[in-house]
């Protein structure tokens, strides 16, 4: 009995040193003649490393692994499939949060008062000595008239705010002249400090 204690006293150390069983160890036990209840009961005990992605169960089959064995390599609750390199966030790609159309200032009357007067003294210098009075009546009309459509030309323009939340987690707002093609969800990616679709 104190030789049978001494003996698992001594083996202890070996398992707790065991490394853990890969597809490569069941491969080994099973050419190395193993009968199936034996590599199973192996399977169930160690402590799992073992590829379950389908390359990884193409090469157990490969080797000569049955049906069985595969299906209890699956089965075990820590074996997980070797998972796949998450590839670098890129910084520069984001979705669009939102576009708002952002108009330009009302129109003040600036426009059309300053016409009025650049007109007006146009009209008087070039209406000559006896036609002033109307050369400044017909002066002022026009640049009314001209500062008015001027204004209104730049009262129309319209600029757009898009909002991108990028894919690292910054958010950021820009600016366009024009209505962008995107909507709400669309990828886009900053170029030397512009968007662009993605």
């Amino acid at each position: 009995m104190k030789h049978m204690l001494r003996t698992l006293i001594l083996f202890l150390p070996l398992l707790a040193l065991a490394a853990p069983m890969t597809n490569d160890d069941v491969i080994k036990m099973v050419r190395g003649g193993l009968g199936e209840a034996t590599v199973i009961q192996a399977v169930n005990t160690a402590e799992p490393a073992f590829d379950t992605s389908p390359d990884g169960l193409v090469r157990l089959k490969q080797g000569g692994v049955s049906d069985r064995i595969i299906q209890q390599i699956i089965a075990r609750p820590s074996a997980a499939p070797a998972t796949a390199a998450v590839p670098p966030v890129c910084r520069e790609c984001g979705s669009v949060t939102g576009i708002r159309e952002i108009e330009q200032p009302r129109k003040t009357g600036a426009g059309t008062a300053t016409g009025a007067l650049i007109g007006g003294v146009l009209g008087y210098a070039v209406g000559g000595h006896g036609n002033r009075t109307a050369g400044t009546v017909v002066g002022a009309a026009g640049g009314a008239v001209a500062g008015n459509v001027y204004e209104n030309r730049a009262s129309a323009n319209k600029t757009f705010e898009i909002g991108v939340r990028f894919d690292d987690g910054s958010s950021n707002v820009f600016h366009m002249e024009s209505h962008p093609s995107w909507h709400q969800g669309s990828r886009v990616r900053l170029v030397n400090g512009a968007l662009a679709p993605l």
